[in-house]
């Protein structure tokens, strides 16, 4: 005798259809838009708030040639060349030591602390002379950015703020000694796309005081089989509890006189 087990027959009763397996779907549409979403979360954009000053950035000048801030390995501060860049082109880091990670000091809205690649924090002292060497925060290594027109404005805590200031021999030299804003002092800042930071979806309007009653029947009417019933009551009334505040109560009393539904109760 065989020990293999034998598997019952499933109860069948007359009258009863076959089912038919149903077949998965593959969900193109969902892999494109994850798709889509991977190619916008890569790449470098316009940081545009100082929201997107938290994370990797590169900090850029549109000057002639356009430079960006570029540390060496003996974390000198430098303005580095940028290369040609056909139309339409974002400018892109080359080098990790073309990358600045800014962070906002714990407990402050506009205060910002930068760091080289090399872990060394971007301060100035008094005289606007910037360096790039601080393992330790203090005061120097502060900065408050400012959203422009032109781009962003990097103050330093003596009240100045960081500038592009061209040289005798054709280059370029980074100071922190600028009174006012202006030309010099407007930085061109590019942020990751993935760290940029995502506004929150905007509230929906509110709808039309029948529009919304009708919205709250569909969600809430439990019964008439998908028919709507509403109440011949006059919408001035509804109109009226929104403005005071109440109108979830009112729609509630509105669905009630209609006719029972076991959610009004």
């Amino acid at each position: 005798m065989s020990s293999k087990a034998v598997k019952p027959n499933k109860l069948v009763f007359k009258g009863d259809k076959d089912k038919k397996k149903k077949k998965r779907k593959h969900h193109h549409d969902s892999d494109a838009r994850n798709d889509a979403d991977a190619l916008n979360n890569e790449g470098w954009v316009r940081a545009d708030s100082l929201d997107d000053l938290v994370g990797p950035l590169f900090i850029t000048h549109p000057s002639d040639p356009p430079i960006c801030i570029t540390t060496d390995k003996e974390n000198r501060l430098l303005a580095y060349p940028l290369p040609e860049l056909a139309e339409n082109t974002k400018p892109e880091p080359v080098i990790v030591e073309q990358v600045i990670v800014g962070a906002r000091l714990v407990g402050t809205t506009n205060s910002f602390t930068f760091k080289s690649c090399t872990g060394k924090y971007l301060g100035s002292d008094k005289f606007g002379v910037v360096t790039c060497d601080s393992e330790a925060i203090s005061g120097q290594e502060e900065w408050n950015p400012a959203i422009t027109e032109a781009g962003i404005a990097f103050q330093n805590v003596h009240g100045k703020y960081l500038m592009v200031d061209e040289i005798a021999n054709g280059g370029f030299k980074i100071r922190a000694d600028a009174e006012e804003v202006g030309f010099c002092e407007a930085f061109r800042v590019y942020c990751q796309a993935r760290f940029k930071h995502k506004n929150k979806s905007e509230k929906k309007k509110a709808l039309p005081a029948g529009a919304a009653e009708i919205d709250n029947i569909r969600k809430y009417q439990s019964w008439g089989a998908g028919r709507i019933h509403t109440t011949k009551e006059d919408e001035r009334e509804l109109k009226r509890a929104r403005q005071e505040g109440r109108a979830a109560e009112a729609m509630l009393d509105r669905r009630a006189k209609v006719k029972a539904d076991r959610y009004c109760k």
